[in-house]
C-alpha cells in the first residue's frame, strides 16, 4: 500500500514540473497543476484518500465483512428509470480469486426509443485494492474541458458518495461514475441523450444511503 502511495506521488510530482508557471504557492482552484507546491498538495490529498479508503476496508473486515455481496442482492439496487423500461432482465456474475479476492457484479439496459441508458453496479469489497486507484482519482475532483466533453466532479450530496461526469457536447450521450463508500463502483451511461441532470437522477435512485452504510 505504501509502494502505491510513494508511485503516486512521485508521478504527480513528474507531471507537475513541465506545467509550473510560476512559484508562487496557491490553492488547486482550476484542476490544473501549475506548481510544484500544487503537485505537493495533490500528492497530500491522494494520500490521504488512500488511508481512509484502507481504513474503511480494515473496519468492515473486523466485523467480518469480508466477502463481496451476492449478484442476486446487488440486482436489489437498480433503479427505476422515468420514462425508460426494462430491456430485458439484469444480468450479473461473481468470481474469487485466490490472492485477489473476490467481486460480483450486475448490470441492467433501459430504452426510451432511440435512447437508452445501461448501469452496472460493481462490489470489490474483498478485492478494494482493484478499486483503489479509481476512488483515489475520482475523489480528487479533477476537471477537464476539451471541443468534445467537459468533466468533472458531481456532487450528489450524499455522505462517502463521489461522481464524476463526462458531458459530451455533441449532445448524443453522457456518462457518470459513482463510488459508494469506497467498495461500490456504478457506471450509467446515457445514449442519445446528454442530460447530466438525467444520470443524476438515475444515480439518486440507487439506494445510495444503503451502500454507503454497507
Amino acid at each position: 500500500m505504501k509502494k502505491f502511495i510513494a508511485m503516486a506521488v512521485f508521478a504527480l510530482l513528474l507531471f507537475a514540473f513541465p506545467f509550473c508557471k510560476s512559484k508562487t504557492d496557491k490553492p488547486l482552484e482550476d484542476g490544473k497543476i501549475n506548481s510544484v507546491a500544487e503537485a505537493q498538495q495533490v500528492a497530500k490529498e491522494m494520500n490521504k484518500a488512500v488511508e481512509q479508503s484502507t481504513d474503511r476496508a480494515a473496519q468492515r473486515k473486523a466485523k467480518g465483512d469480508t466477502l463481496a455481496m451476492p449478484y442476486k442482492n446487488l440486482q436489489n439496487y437498480l433503479p427505476e428509470i422515468n420514462g425508460y423500461s426494462k430491456d430485458g432482465g439484469p444480468k450479473g456474475s461473481q468470481m474469487n480469486l485466490p490472492g485477489m479476492g473476490s467481486w460480483s457484479q450486475t448490470e441492467q439496459e433501459y430504452v426510451n426509443g432511440e435512447k437508452n441508458i445501461s448501469v452496472k453496479l460493481v462490489d470489490y469489497n474483498a478485492a478494494y485494492n482493484t478499486l483503489l486507484g479509481a476512488t483515489t482519482v475520482y475523489k480528487m475532483g479533477f476537471s477537464s474541458e476539451d471541443d468534445t466533453k467537459k468533466q468533472g466532479a458531481a456532487d450528489l450530496g450524499l455522505k462517502d458518495v463521489a461522481a464524476y461526469e463526462t458531458i459530451y457536447k455533441d449532445g448524443s450521450r453522457a456518462e457518470l461514475i459513482v463510488i459508494v463508500a469506497d467498495r461500490f463502483f456504478i457506471e450509467i451511461e446515457s445514449n442519445g441523450s446528454n442530460d447530466a441532470e438525467l444520470i443524476r437522477s438515475v444515480a439518486k435512485n440507487m439506494k445510495l444511503d444503503d451502500l454507503a452504510s454497507k
